[in-house]
């Protein structure tokens, strides 16, 4: 389970583009963390419709090892398990899991390249992408394509934290 709430930990970012005015989107790819002298890795399927948010990993076989879904006040983690977690919000449910705070609840605007707009940022061009600084972590993003132009290749660094993410498929809902 600790593995599946590190890997959370890889879509804590990006930086900023222009809002994308949709209802819905899904994102997949594959995730690498690197944690202390520990190397992880995972495939991913994201979802978001309006406020409701789904995370899916899965192992090198394709097997699902734990699923997290969040909205407004109410969030839950599914591990390979079936054990389920739940809590009031995505960012309690991975304090209460890992036994320290992440800023989960920021992704769905993070994914696409944006600001979280709850919370103080500081953004600027990079070679090839942009940089944001928010919550206590630097998203370098780059590699944008498609129309609108979102981002396919992250960077995400805190600490003793590494996380590259690459977006393999991005598809709109209307």
């Amino acid at each position: 389970m600790r593995l599946w709430l590190i890997a959370v930990l890889f879509l804590v970012g990006c930086a900023s583009t222009p809002p994308v005015s949709r209802s819905g989107y899904s994102a997949s790819g594959r995730v690498a963390l690197k944690v202390a002298n520990e190397r992880h890795y995972a495939q991913f399927d994201w979802h978001q419709l309006g406020e409701q948010s789904e995370l899916s990993l899965s192992g090198p076989l394709g097997q699902t090892v734990a699923e997290l879904r969040f909205s407004p006040g109410l969030a839950s983690f599914k591990d390979a398990n079936q054990r389920v977690i739940k809590a009031a919000s995505p960012d309690a449910l991975i304090k209460e899991a890992l036994g320290w705070p992440l800023p989960v609840s920021g992704l769905r605007w993070w994914l696409r390249g944006e600001a979280d707009p709850d919370s103080v940022s500081h953004q600027s061009k990079i070679e090839n992408g942009q940089l944001l600084e928010q919550a206590g972590w630097r998203i370098e993003s780059t590699d944008y394509r498609g129309q609108p132009s979102l981002p396919h290749r992250l960077m995400l660094s805190r600490d003793d934290l590494e996380i590259k993410v690459v977006i393999s498929e991005w598809q709109w809902n209307p």
